[in-house]
């Protein structure tokens, strides 16, 4: 190939991934669960309720009961994988709380936890990096809202709102990263995405859980060093934040 063919290839492949932010959006109107998976077994079960999504279409909805609940995905490329090429990734979902508690209602903490079951030491099944929401319950709002998390995939340190799990500080005994490995690490090594109840570091009761998610999402914005390797002139990369 000619250089100047090789050139105008490359240009054409960077002006394509920076040209915006790339979005991949899970709202299962087409009655798949895109490799999100709700918690299954004795306790209940979960599904595709076609009626029960944000604004009356199908969301995904689980009716379970156990100490805390767990969707996750590890088979979708874009919600697992290396995502230190990016610049900037945001996750969102719309949560629905119908029902937490068994005699009364009680509020549970609902976080985003990026697994990495290759950084797993110590006999821990993974290590991870999770963002906490907050605590929520059946009263604390009506019908769905929306959670959203935007980061650096490349910090080195947790972010203000992240914690590490893989190992326990042996003066606090909270859980922290295993030693030596990142928040960059972790991000590098995604081999679940989970949205869960069961925060590192608490125990939870048995209750009753009726909730359901929608429209999950990813955004990535790519990182400007993918402009900087392509060395194109008076193209300038652009960051949107939501």
């Amino acid at each position: 190939m000619k250089l100047t063919a090789l050139i105008f290839a490359l240009g054409t492949c960077a002006a394509t991934s920076i040209a915006g932010v790339s979005t991949t959006t899970v709202d299962f109107e087409d009655g798949l669960t895109h490799g999100w998976e709700g918690p299954q077994g004795p306790g209940g079960h979960s599904y595709i309720d076609n009626t029960g999504g944000n604004g009356g279409g199908a969301g995904y909805r689980t009716e379970f009961n156990n100490f805390g609940i767990v969707f996750g995905n590890s088979t979708n490329a874009a919600f697992t994988g290396d995502f230190t090429g990016y610049d900037e990734v945001t996750v969102s979902f719309d949560l629905k709380v119908d029902q937490i508690g068994t005699f009364l209602p009680v509020p549970r903490p609902f976080m985003l936890e990026m697994r990495s079951t290759t950084l797993a030491t110590g006999g821990y099944p993974w290590a991870s990096a999770y963002f906490l929401f907050d605590w929520y319950g059946q009263d604390s709002f009506n019908d769905y809202i929306t959670l959203s998390t935007t980061f650096d995939p490349n910090a080195v340190a947790l972010p203000a709102g992240w914690g590490g799990f893989g190992a326990e500080d042996p003066n606090t005994f909270e859980p922290i990263l295993p030693d030596g490995v990142t928040y960059a690490d972790i991000m590098a090594n995604v081999d679940e995405m989970v949205i869960s109840t069961l925060l590192p570091g608490y125990f939870f009761t048995f209750d009753d859980y009726d909730v359901t998610l929608d429209n999950i999402s990813i955004s990535t914005v790519p990182a400007p060093s993918a402009l900087a390797l392509i060395g194109l002139g008076g193209m300038v990369g652009t960051r949107r934040r939501r």
